[in-house]
């Protein structure tokens, strides 16, 4: 029995170690047409969900998301985000050094059209936040 457990504990642990390299597909929506196998330079799509890219980068659904296209081998493109634009309109950088690949179906994407760009996990979905007591306000 004793064994049973630990081979549990084992394959859990390992799974939760395989899920964390994963990457994370998300879904946009194009904001104007283009074909996927002769993409433009710059492309401008909006968030359909909320979207943490990394420790300070927090995409929330309904931002616009400007990015820079350069092509991937083997089809598709890739998507590297510079600026997105906030609910107040305002235009923010992105500093960050992230890009999404697109795989999916070649042919023309329209406007308004959902399709998914695949971003590499590189933060965790959960943070750990510092509450102060009283003792640090002394």
């Amino acid at each position: 029995m004793k064994k049973l457990f630990m081979a549990f504990t084992g394959l859990v642990l390992a799974l939760s170690l395989v899920q964390s390299v994963d990457a994370k597909t998300v879904q946009v929506t194009a904001m104007e047409d283009f074909n996927v196998s002769n993409p433009p330079q710059v492309l401008h799509v909006q968030m359909n969900a909320n979207t943490r890219l990394g420790y300070d980068l927090l995409l929330f659904q309904g931002f616009q998301v400007e990015g820079k296209i350069s092509k991937a081998q083997g089809g598709g493109f890739v998507f590297t985000p510079v600026s997105y634009i906030n609910f107040q309109e305002e235009t923010l950088p992105i500093n960050a050094d992230i890009s999404a690949v697109y795989k999916g179906k070649s042919g023309l994407v329209r406007r308004n059209q959902p399709f998914y760009l695949v971003f590499p996990e590189n933060a965790p979905d959960t943070f750990q936040y510092y509450v102060p007591s009283v003792s640090d306000m002394n």
